[in-house]
């Protein structure tokens, strides 16, 4: 107690404002011994003394007040590296440390915290009086980078502010993100110190394969020189094996065995000729002699691997997906004719058990090089992941790749392409106006729920990608089980719902349906309603458990042209019985039956169900074919001839509202709108185009005889094409201390500088997210014909890719892309401690630098360390912390206490005397002593009984009362008559109206004395008194007109 108050002083913040006692106490003294002259002596000085009491603490509390307490606790938060550079047999030990460090010099007032860091910084323990002990990290963390900076950044702010303040850092202090010596800077003018025990190691004999060099590009008949580089901390012996990549077929192409490495770096140095165009990536891996027979303790196997890229440009390839093999021979045959080079990818058909029966898909951008345009020719989005469709829309946007859309049956919204990337990057959109609609789909999806695994999940999934497929002007209601059958929303237009409609799928839970009776008559009634719908439909998801629907349900559904698309889930034990129930509903109603055995398919069955029923998207006249108008010849069309072939059907879509978009051919039909036939604009660096109608099948049976079919086509898809570069561009990618350096070097055929270049620089990142916007990269001029830029963050692991737009002054353009590969993160290629970077972190802050101790077996031991460092030491140098504490308000509180304390001087004068005896008396009762009535006292009892006994008197008086002398009317009957003769009632007894008027007395009783009381009962006789004065003088006022009129 008497320690706590030693360390309590007492401060003011505004300290001038204490003047006011010195300048206003005098005057107030003075004034107040002059007003106040009327109260005894000792009264006027209390009041005096309170007065200036109240100036006092208001001036205390003007002047801020505050108390200062010195805390002598101290806290100590740990930062534990948990990167990939920590080798694995030095963890423990530096677990075994904090722990024993905190058992053996924490103080019951200390508090210990620990922050662990790799990437990204996170509390483990926050800092508490008493921490668990550690047995492992059990924060999640990127461990492929070092940031000691964030981690002493967050224990800054994890520090409570009324105690001392300690960092211990235990860390290799190879840090490859971040400036920690900053933060310990930091650190230092907030009085906080950073001790630090360096994990120190060597891989002395470590092998690194830095990485491979090789061109950006490579021209038809050039040999490509493979540089690979290697580094080694000590002479070893190995194998080298080189491999080769492309179409996601890898080959190797070189071994070199008995590789002997001297210390420092090694380039080996080997030829490839490259003969077809294609985007290569090469590979080189080194396998230690040792590490072949037992592995190498001190050899990190992560870092003995790098890559690199090269591109063979040939003639312009084009990509070609289309939804059924061999569907678009005529259009191949004409681009192949004109010298393109055109690859064909079947996409497939989706079913139960996923998406089978097509080509593999491209899934990453480097497959995607190669190409200079992608087609999609009437292929459905059910066939694409959306991680291919954001794929397909970044290299059009970010690399320049062409994309053309092609029409069909399942292509633009008819094939679900909606609210896609895809949609996105178009010319055209895929909600039409409602005037085109000539007729609406109607779908209800019957939810049931199914003994998959996360089924309630899946079924929100595939309602969700369902309803996405649809168009705003369809119809869409959901049936769901919740002890019966009940629509999760009712079968309307989707419109602007469709949202709202989306939420109330997430917050769906299906229960298990009993019986498909009920649920299919109510999706029958409800479809039978929506006479507009062109295509009615039902998709149930079961696992085929419930009641089989009833004859009549099936014939009102069918009678209804309802079709039915079931799919069976997770069926019991597979169950025959289900699937021949579900089977049976889907060939009774004309539908499609799906047997799930990968739930991942569900989303695309839906898809595609959704899909299937959106004919009204499609437009078909009827015989014959109408002629399409050229309204004028843009860039891709110039040369060809106005007059084109006739179509006999499109895919409907909208032009988007851009100023970018041209639409040089357009379909008359359906009338009343603006049908785009050929659509195209810039997209990003790239170019799209959208055909609405086929190419050459259904719609367009005239197109392959046209004698301009291959030059329209060839014309159409050159335009599109990734654009290529003309100029003497060179661009080198260099990567240090975490950013890639990009120089490009442009000169022209003359050797002469290409100056003022404007640079549009797009990133591709191996870490980006799907839907990141691109990364934008600017160049910026430094010399003659030199430009550079700085990619910065570029850690993590894979190829970033670079794609270059530029156009010069004279009006040369072109697009250059190229990039460079991370094998492996920055942990691996430190081969020793920083022991340096630590022991700068303790002199800036006048902090202590730990050594490790060894245990008996020699290795080193955490708690041995421990015990001779005291990370909870009281350093003289570092003043304890001052916590601070206002108390203004406790000021004004004893000031507005005393101010009610000298009114109560002023206005109250006590009776000390009275005081003085009262308290006597009340002590004597406390000791159990008879205290006898004062004799004063009891005069003032006998005086009080004489008063109340003559206002009792009084009160009894007032009750008697004497008849009234009432003198007879004029003409009436005299005094003595006997009122009865009448029949009028006998006068009751009144007051006399003589001089006791007013008072309620007789003429005999006298006046109330002046001053005497005025009882309650006083009161009650003057208001009976007064009523029956008022009824006498009405009675005679009656009697006066009754004599007055006339008989």
């Amino acid at each position: 107690m008497l320690d706590s108050l030693g360390n309590l002083r007492l401060t003011f913040l505004q300290p001038w404002w204490l003047l006011l006692i010195p300048v206003l106490l005098p005057p107030l003294v003075l004034l107040s011994m002059r007003s106040l002259a009327g109260l005894g002596k000792a009264r006027r000085a209390a009041a005096i003394l309170l007065r200036a009491s109240v100036v006092s603490l208001i001036a205390l509390a003007l002047s801020d007040p505050q108390l200062v307490r010195r805390n002598e606790s101290l806290t100590t938060i740990f930062l534990l590296d948990a990167s990939r550079s920590i080798p694995g047999d030095l963890q423990a030990p530096m677990l075994q440390f904090i722990n024993r460090a905190i058992a053996q010099h924490q103080r019951p007032e200390d508090r210990a915290g620990v922050v662990v860091f790799g990437k990204e910084s996170k509390v483990e323990s926050p800092p508490a009086p008493y921490t668990e002990t550690l047995t492992g990290v059990q924060s999640t963390i990127d461990s492929e980078y070092t940031d000691l900076a964030s981690a002493m950044k967050l224990a800054l702010a994890t520090f409570p502010d009324d105690t001392a303040r300690r960092i211990v850092v235990l860390s290799d202090g190879n840090e490859n993100r971040g400036d920690a010596y900053e933060q310990a800077l930091a650190a230092a003018g907030l009085d906080v110190q950073v001790d630090v025990l360096p994990v120190d190691y060597n891989y002395d004999r470590e092998v690194l394969v830095e990485k491979i060099a090789l061109p950006p590009d490579v021209k038809k008949g050039e040999t490509v020189n493979i540089n690979v580089v290697v580094r080694a901390a000590a002479p070893a012996r190995g194998r080298l094996e080189i491999y080769q990549k492309a179409d996601n077929s890898t080959v190797p192409i070189d071994t070199l065995d008995d590789v002997e490495l001297q210390r420092g770096v090694n380039v080996f140095r080997l030829k490839q000729e490259i003969t077809d165009p294609n985007f290569y990536t090469y590979s080189a891996q080194f396998i230690p002699e040792e590490g072949l027979r037992r592995g190498l303790r001190a050899d990190r196997a992560m870092n003995n691997m790098a890559e690199g890229f090269t591109q063979y440009r040939g003639e312009a390839n084009v990509l070609l997906i289309e939804g059924t093999a061999n569907e678009h021979e005529e259009l191949v045959d004409a681009l192949r004719e004109n010298e393109l080079a055109v690859t064909t990818l079947a996409a497939g058909d989706v079913t139960g058990a996923g998406l089978v029966g097509g080509d593999p898909l491209p899934t990453d951008l480097s497959e995607l090089q190669k190409y200079d345009a992608i087609i999609l020719a009437n292929v459905p989005k059910d066939a694409f992941t959306d991680a291919q469709q954001e794929l397909i829309a970044n290299a059009t946007h970010d690399q320049g790749i062409g994309l053309l859309m092609i029409g069909g049956e399942t292509s633009f919204g008819a094939g679900g392409w909606m609210n896609t990337p895809i949609e996105k990057a178009l010319p055209v959109d895929m909600q039409i106006p409602a005037l085109k609609v000539k007729g609406k789909a109607a779908m209800v999806m019957i939810m049931h729920a199914s003994e998959i695994p996360e089924g309630n999940y899946w079924q929100a999934v595939v309602a969700q990608e369902a309803l996405k497929t649809l168009s705003s002007y369809d119809y869409a209601g959901l049936l769901h089980w919740q002890g019966q059958e009940s629509w999760l929303f009712t079968l309307r237009e989707i419109g602007g719902a469709k949202s709202a409609m989306l939420r109330a799928i997430d917050r769906m839970t299906p229960g298990d349906m009993p019986d498909m009776n009920p649920s299919l008559a109510m999706a029958g009634r409800a479809l039978r309603s929506k006479q507009d719908a062109m295509s009615r439909h039902v998709i149930i998801i079961s696992d085929g458990d419930p009641t089989a629907p009833t004859p009549p349900v099936i014939r009102q559904l069918k009678n209804a042209k309802v079709t039915v698309t079931t799919v069976l889930t997770a069926a019991h034990g597979n169950d025959i019985r289900s699937a021949t129930v579900m089977q049976q509903l889907a060939q009774q109603t004309n539908g499609r039956f799906y047997n799930v055995t990968n739930p991942r398919a569900l989303p695309r069955i839906y898809q595609k169900e959704a899909r299937l029923i959106s004919r009204p998207l499609i437009f078909e006249g009827p015989p014959p074919a109408w002629n399409v108008t050229m309204a004028y010849q843009s860039e891709p069309l110039l040369g060809l001839p106005q007059d084109l072939p006739p179509i006999s059907g499109l895919v409907l879509a909208s032009v988007k509202e851009n100023e970018l978009v041209e639409v040089p051919i357009t379909s008359p039909n359906p009338t009343g709108q603006l049908n785009p036939v050929l659509a195209h604009w810039n997209y990003g660096l790239g170019r799209a185009v959208a055909f609405t109608s086929d190419a050459g099948r259904k719609w367009t049976t005239q197109w392959p005889g046209w004698d301009s079919y291959t030059a329209f086509w060839s014309q159409v898809v050159r335009w599109a094409l990734r654009p290529v570069d003309r100029g003497n561009l060179t661009v080198s990618l260099r990567r240090e201390e975490g950013q890639i350096k990009v120089v490009v070097d442009a000169i022209d055929a003359e050797s002469d500088f290409l100056n003022f270049l404007q640079f549009q620089g797009i990133v591709n990142r191996p870490d980006r997210a799907l839907d990141a916007p691109a990364e934008r990269l600017e160049l910026q001029q430094i010399a003659p014909g030199k430009y550079e830029g700085t990619i910065d963050n570029a850690e993590a692991r894979g190829n970033y890719f670079v794609t270059l737009g530029y156009r010069g002054p004279d009006g040369q353009q072109g697009v250059i892309t190229t990039g460079l590969s991370v094998p492996y993160s920055d942990e691996y290629r430190d081969l020793r401690s920083n022991p340096v970077l630590l022991e700068s972190l303790a002199d800036a802050t006048g902090g202590e630098v730990f050594q490790w101790e060894a245990g008996p077996d020699g290795r080193l031991s955490g708690d041995r360390t421990a015990m001779a460092a005291d990370v909870f030491r009281r350093d003289p140098d570092v003043q304890p912390p001052r916590s601070y504490r206002p108390i203004w308000h406790w000021m004004l509180f004893a000031a507005a206490l005393v101010f009610v304390g000298d009114v109560g001087v002023r206005r109250i004068a006590p009776d000390f005397e009275r005081i003085r005896r009262h308290l006597a008396d009340s002590w004597q009762q406390l000791r159990g002593r008879e205290v006898a009535p004062r004799e004063e006292y009891m005069e003032k009892l006998r005086s009080r009984k004489a008063e109340v006994g003559q206002q009792i008197d009084r009160t009894r008086a007032a009750t008697r009362f004497e008849a009234p002398t009432v003198p007879p009317p004029p003409g009436g009957p005299s005094p003595t008559a006997d009122p009865t003769a009448t029949g009028a009632a006998p006068d009751r007894p009144r007051p006399s109206g003589n001089s006791g008027r007013g008072t309620g007395l007789g003429p005999d009783r006298p006046k109330e004395a002046p001053g005497e009381a005025d009882t309650y009962t006083n009161r009650l006789l003057k208001a009976k008194k007064k009523v029956w004065e008022e009824r006498e003088q009405e009675k005679g006022k009656e009697k006066g007109d009754d004599h007055g009129r006339p008989s």
